[in-house]
């Protein structure tokens, strides 16, 4: 977006204040999601994180067994414009990566999903779900 409209929209909707927080991806010692909140006390409810179908990390922790319906997906998002994808009247759909993200507080395995949903030139591209 344009930098004048990127500024129309920080002062009409204003910034959003809350923290960045990485979880660790399981068997990916150099790999870590990053989400930012509003409300860091959510994060010991976490159950699930979702990344957009283009992040970087979905080719590099997608496990083998996921590969083929995840490859598969994201052709079938690709053809979506961001304004069908992030549409509020339509079923959000998503498939499992295979791979787990380590809840920073809690110490458990959460599941790494991908989502229409989600966009990847939206924030960190990554959301976790509570």
């Amino acid at each position: 977006w344009p930098e004048s409209i990127k500024e129309q929209q920080r002062n009409w909707i204003g910034r959003s204040r809350g923290a960045s927080v990485f979880f660790q991806v399981k068997g990916h010692p150099d790999d870590k999601v990053e989400v930012f909140t509003t409300r860091p006390d959510t994060l010991f409810g976490a159950t699930y994180m979702v990344l957009a179908p283009e992040h970087d990390l979905v080719s590099k922790i997608t496990t083998p067994e996921h590969e083929a319906e995840v490859k598969a997906y994201q052709e079938e998002v690709s053809r979506k414009s961001d304004l069908e994808r992030t549409d509020l009247n339509k079923d959000k759909s998503g498939v499992f990566t295979g791979a787990y993200g380590i809840n920073p507080m809690t110490g458990k395995e959460v599941p790494i999903w991908i989502g229409d949903y989600v966009l990847e030139s939206y924030g960190t591209g990554a959301i976790m779900a509570v």
